[in-house]
């Protein structure tokens, strides 16, 4: 369902959460109302549609959305339209197989606008039958409709190990950021330079494993990135982070920590999905969280940018679509959330849209 093994698990968190009663229907309530609405989804829906990333296009109300064809096996998807899904058009693009590589399947993550108008850049990750289904991470670079040019994206081991499940999740401002693993108990995060080909690790100290799943490009040399870590004494991913980065010297700083509610001990998972400005200096962002109860939900998160450029405390509003069991954020835009649900008593997954006053 969702970028990588670190969601699957907290989906199978989620899932195990609602068959032992618990909902992410009992967070508390939000304090403001949420439209909520479904994501008209590709071919009808007649395999699930499940939106994974949101980009504005630019000079247009429009919006680029980024999805996964659940089918048989899994197709990279991007829509272009309005963001109600209502009369725009859905386009399903996969990786090329070549000579010697034999493509099973795609999954796109992150849009972005391209350099030139109408153009887009996406990023996701694909695998083959020679890569025994490991994820290699990919970047597609031209038209919507996928005629443009596909590049795999392999992040060097700084150990040389080997490298697997490398995962493409968010690109914008000439950059990418993703993950990958050289053991399934640790995972890396990295940042690719488009223009110039390189890679580097992105590298928290004290954590002994790290996601980089959203990236928002502030101007200049100057980006913001969003993701999880855990620390030594962690398993998984328990805690979402923010980070400034600055691309002329490749690097870190504002290292700032974030749980559920602001209170550490509610919560076992806080993870940051996605990263958008909130017009204000601060941003807007998709969290999913699960409970040391055994609840899991999701969560659209502000964080506000101090005076001094550090971050501010976190302000959380709970998503709780009407009628689910199980929810995802996956996404944000302004402030929109969009992500993926499992009705109750129903194993189908929906996308939908939740739209903050």
């Amino acid at each position: 369902m969702k970028k990588n093994l670190l969601l699957m698990s907290l989906v199978t968190g989620m899932i195990a959460a609602c068959n032992s009663g618990s909902s992410s229907n009992n967070n508390a309530a939000p304090a403001t109302p949420i439209q909520y609405s479904a994501i008209h989804g590709y071919n009808d829906e007649s395999a699930p549609t499940l939106v994974t990333g949101i980009r504005g296009v630019n000079g247009s109300s429009y919006v680029y959305i980024s999805g996964v064809y659940s089918s048989t096996t899994n197709s990279g998807l991007l829509y272009v339209g309005p963001i109600s899904t209502n009369g725009g058009t859905w386009h399903l693009l996969n990786y090329p197989s070549s000579t010697g590589v034999t493509v099973t399947s795609t999954s796109l993550y992150g849009p972005n606008n391209g350099d030139t108008p109408g153009t887009v850049q996406i990023v996701g990750n694909y695998t083959t039958v020679e890569s025994a289904g490991s994820a290699i991470g990919l970047l597609y670079q031209g038209a919507v409709d996928g005629s443009g040019t596909w590049s795999t994206l392999l992040p060097p081991s700084p150990d040389n190990s080997n490298v697997i499940n490398t995962i493409a999740h968010s690109t914008m401002g000439g950059l990418v950021v993703g993950n990958y693993d050289t053991r399934l108990a640790t995972g890396k995060a990295f940042i690719y330079d488009i223009t110039k080909n390189t890679y580097t690790n992105l590298t928290k100290p004290g954590a002994v494993s790290i996601t980089a799943y959203g990236i928002w490009y502030n101007g200049g040399t100057s980006y913001t990135i969003a993701g999880g870590y855990s620390d030594a004494n962690a398993r998984g991913i328990t805690t979402g982070y923010l980070v400034d980065w600055d691309s002329a010297t490749n690097t870190a700083s504002h290292w700032t920590s974030f749980n559920y509610l602001n209170q550490p001990v509610n919560s076992i998972v806080s993870h940051f999905e996605g990263i958008t400005t909130d017009g204000n200096g601060g941003y807007n962002l998709a969290a999913d969280v699960a409970l040391a109860s055994g609840v899991a939900g999701a969560a659209f998160v502000n964080v506000p940018r101090n005076a001094d450029g550090t971050f501010g405390t976190a302000s959380w509003t709970n998503i709780a679509y009407p009628g689910a069991s199980i929810i995802s954020a996956n996404t944000v835009y302004q402030n929109n959330i969009l992500g993926v649900y499992i009705p109750t008593g129903s194993s189908s997954v929906y996308s939908y849209l939740a739209t903050l006053p």
